[in-house]
C-alpha cells in the first residue's frame, strides 16, 4: 500500500525582508512547528553565494543541521542542487566553474542528511539542437556525468525534473523526454522528478504525462500557476486539476513524497507572517493527501 508523506522545500523561509538568506536551521524547525516532519533542503541559490552552502563551512553547518534535525524528529527525502538557467555553453567559464563545485557539495550535503532524491535539471542542448532529442540526451549525460557518478558513490538517487516549455521546443518539458534521458541513463538511481507547475504551461491533462512515468517517477514539486507564469503558488491557487491528478499518484504506485516548491507564495509577506501560512499550507497538503488517499482505495476496490 502506498504511503505518501507531506513534504515541503525549506524555500517556505528562503530570504528574509531584508535580503538575508534564512539558515537551514532556522527554516527546518519553523517548518516543522507548522507541520513538516519531512522536508527538502533547498541548495539553489548557493550559486550566487547564497545559503549555508555556500559558506566556507559549509560541510561543518550541514552536519550541525542533521544532527539538529535527528533531535527535532526531522527527514529531509529530498533536496535540490543548484541550476543553470539555459544553454550550457551560454554561461562563462566561471559561471561553470562554480555551478560544478557548488553541485558537488550539493550532492555531499544530500548524502549527510540523508536525502535519496536530488533533483537535477536538464539541459535544453545547443542551440539548434531542439529537435535533436538523442544529441541532447548524449549532452546532458556529458556535462552530468561527474555528478551522476558522485552520486552514485554516496547513495544519493538522482530525479530529472520536467522543465518549462513556452513558445519555443524545450527539451526535458515533455514526459517523453524524461523517458528518453532516464533509459540512456539505465540506472535504477536515476529517476524523474515531476513539477506540476511546469506541465500545467503545455498539458491540460497531467494524468497522462504521470501515467507515462509510471514507476519512474521518484520525487515530485507540488506547486500551482495558471499556465503562463512559474507563480509557485500553493495547490488550487492556480488552474491545476489537482482533484484528477493527485489519485494518479496512487494509481501508478508513486513511492516518493508529495513535496510542496511554493516558495513564491512568501516571497513578499512579511516574516511574521510567513509561519502563519506555512500552516495554512500544511493543511492544503494534509487535504490533497486525502485525494490520493481515495485514489488508493478506489484502485484497491476496483482490483
Amino acid at each position: 500500500m502506498m504511503i505518501m508523506r507531506l513534504s515541503t522545500s525549506t524555500n517556505f523561509f528562503a530570504y528574509k525582508p531584508n535580503g538575508e538568506y534564512t539558515p537551514y536551521r532556522e527554516s527546518m524547525k519553523r517548518l516543522k512547528e507548522a507541520g513538516f516532519r519531512v522536508q527538502d533542503v533547498n541548495f539553489c541559490s548557493a550559486i550566487a553565494g547564497a545559503t549555508d552552502l555556500a559558506k566556507d563551512n559549509w560541510q561543518e553547518r550541514i552536519e550541525d543541521l542533521r544532527d539538529e534535525a535527528e533531535k527535532e524528529g526531522v527527514e529531509f527525502t529530498q533536496s535540490h542542487p543548484v541550476f543553470l538557467s539555459g544553454p550550457y555553453g551560454s554561461h562563462s567559464e566561471e559561471k561553470r566553474e562554480i555551478y560544478h563545485r557548488m553541485m558537488r557539495r550539493s550532492i555531499v550535503a544530500s548524502s549527510i542528511l540523508g536525502v535519496k532524491w536530488a533533483v537535477l535539471h536538464p539541459f535544453p542542448g545547443k542551440a539548434g539542437a531542439e529537435f535533436d532529442p538523442e544529441a541532447i540526451v548524449r549532452e546532458n549525460l556529458e556535462l552530468h556525468a561527474e555528478e551522476l557518478e558522485l552520486a552514485k558513490k554516496l547513495n544519493v538517487g538522482i530525479a530529472f525534473e520536467n522543465m518549462i516549455e513556452k513558445s519555443a521546443r524545450r527539451f526535458g518539458s515533455r514526459a517523453e523526454d524524461l523517458i528518453a534521458l532516464l533509459d540512456a541513463c539505465n540506472d535504477p538511481g536515476v529517476g524523474a522528478c515531476w513539477d506540476f507547475g511546469h506541465g500545467n504551461f503545455i498539458y491540460p491533462d497531467q494524468r497522462e504525462p504521470l501515467r507515462m512515468l509510471g514507476k519512474r517517477l521518484k520525487a515530485t514539486h507540488v506547486n500551482d500557476n495558471y499556465g503562463a507564469s512559474d507563480e509557485h503558488m500553493f495547490p488550487f491557487h492556480g488552474s491545476v486539476a489537482w482533484k484528477d491528478v493527485v489519485p494518479v499518484l496512487a494509481e501508478i504506485g508513486y513511492e516518493g513524497d508529495f513535496t510542496f516548491e511554493t516558495h513564491k507564495e512568501f516571497t513578499r509577506l512579511p516574516e511574521h507572517l510567513k509561519d502563519q501560512l506555512a500552516r495554512i499550507g500544511f493543511e492544503i497538503g494534509q487535504y490533497c493527501l486525502s485525494l490520493a488517499a481515495e485514489g488508493a482505495l478506489e484502485e484497491r476496490s476496483a482490483g
